[in-house]
């Protein structure tokens, strides 16, 4: 049995063949199935034992189950789903004019009967790409650009484990001192000295392994060795540091480094961190904290304005802007005892400063913060309603200009609750 890695199949095959495609879901099932992670089957408008029923629904729970997919003679969508720890597996079927058509993602171990499909692309984590036409054997990139430029079958095959086996020795070669090599290219400095790895590449080493997973949300290593994508992405940074070194008179004239930041701002994984100091992602999956996190966001957001925070999966412009919000909202603990201990006489002024804001205000009279997370508490909130309704209808006037206190409300702060 091949070693597992993350596996991608679209497989197509007439309908003659789902005996086959079933030996291939329950393959996957049966040596992916954890106690604690059970799979979700979902079959529409399905056939079992020759009664049709709209739709069929299960829980895999132990291997004994799995023998239920032999009961569905026929179907018109039918998905499979498992979330794990470290995985989600997703495996999705449906039919179009007597064409079954596979479509599957999961962390496993190969299957190596390759007569399953009548046409299949498979995408390993670990290998090269390759394709089967039915008859049982692989079919390399190249080859199958022969067969599609020529419109013939396969050509003479060699036997493809000895390249296969060359490959995967020059990379354990490469993957060796891949690092070091994009180190040194990058840096000009050496990455080892008297026999062992310096400080300036190691720590290059942690950050740039944890750029990567947050930029693509992937991990960089398998088994202590740099991944295909990683390696692919170690070697962008070389390409991009060319361009950089051609035009850095217009770069810098242009300052493209605002809108950079800006971007950065927008990202919830981003603004998480900031606000909480803790990581949004590890080992290229979002933490729990972070989940709840957002839950909570854009829970508040709706209640608070009755918007989507999202559209086609990105924030949209308005979320953005509360996101940001939450920064100002929440300033940094350590920016106060900095200012209180360089100026010794500039207390008092800034008191008088926080009196005359309807945060120190509340606080001053009833004792409890008025932001908490980033955000307005409830309590502050109804406190804020009542104190702008009286004001308006004792003077008339309106407690806000522009966005900001008037002083006529702040006067009538000070006076009201004595502060």
């Amino acid at each position: 049995m091949a070693e597992e890695s993350l596996r991608e199949i679209i497989g197509i095959a007439k309908k003659s063949k789902w005996n086959q495609i079933r030996t291939f879901l329950k393959f996957i099932i049966r040596n992916t199935l954890k106690r604690n992670a059970n799979y979700t089957l979902i079959a529409l408008d399905v056939s079992l034992n020759g009664k049709k029923q709209i739709r069929y629904d299960k829980i895999i729970k132990n291997k004994e189950e799995i023998k239920d997919i032999d009961k569905i003679v026929d179907f018109n969508q039918l998905s499979l789903y498992q979330a794990t720890p470290t995985a989600n597996n997703h495996i999705n079927l449906s039919q179009n004019n007597g064409t079954i058509i596979v479509l599957a993602k999961y962390w496993g171990p190969g299957f190596n009967k390759l007569q399953t499909f009548d046409f299949s692309v498979n995408l390993d984590m670990l290998d090269h790409p390759f394709f089967t036409i039915g008859n049982g054997k692989k079919i390399n990139c190249s080859e199958i650009l022969k067969i599609i430029s020529n419109g013939t079958d396969s050509l003479p095959k060699s036997k493809k484990e000895r390249p296969k086996k060359e490959i995967i020795e020059e990379k354990d070669v490469e993957i060796k001192d891949i690092e070091a090599y994009f180190f040194e290219k990058l840096t000009g400095k050496n990455a080892i000295w008297n026999g062992e790895e310096t400080k300036t590449f190691h720590s290059w080493k942690a950050k740039t392994k944890n750029k990567y997973r947050v930029k693509t949300g992937k991990i960089s290593h398998y088994k202590d060795k740099p991944t295909k994508q990683y390696s692919v992405y170690l070697d962008s940074l070389i390409n991009s540091k060319k361009i950089k070194v051609e035009k850095p008179k217009k770069k810098i004239e242009k300052k493209p480094l605002t809108p950079k930041k800006d971007k950065v701002e927008i990202t919830e994984q981003y603004i998480f961190k900031i606000l909480t100091g803790k990581n949004a992602i590890w080992n290229g999956v979002e933490t729990k904290t972070f989940q709840n996190w957002k839950i909570k966001t854009k829970n508040k957001y709706r209640s608070d304005y009755g918007k989507i925070t999202h559209y086609k999966g990105k924030p949209t412009k308005y979320f953005s802007l509360y996101l940001k919000s939450l920064i100002k909202s929440n300033p940094s603990k350590v920016e106060k005892p900095k200012q209180k201990i360089n100026k010794m006489s500039v207390p008092p002024k800034k008191n008088n400063k926080q009196e005359l804001t309807e945060q120190h205000v509340f606080k001053k009279i009833t004792g409890k913060n008025a932001i908490w997370n980033g955000s307005e508490t409830q309590n502050f909130i109804k406190w804020k309603k009542r104190t702008h309704s009286q004001y308006q209808k004792d003077t008339g006037k309106n407690p806000y200009y522009n966005q900001k206190l008037t002083k006529n409300f702040k006067d009538y702060l000070v006076r009201r609750f004595k502060i």
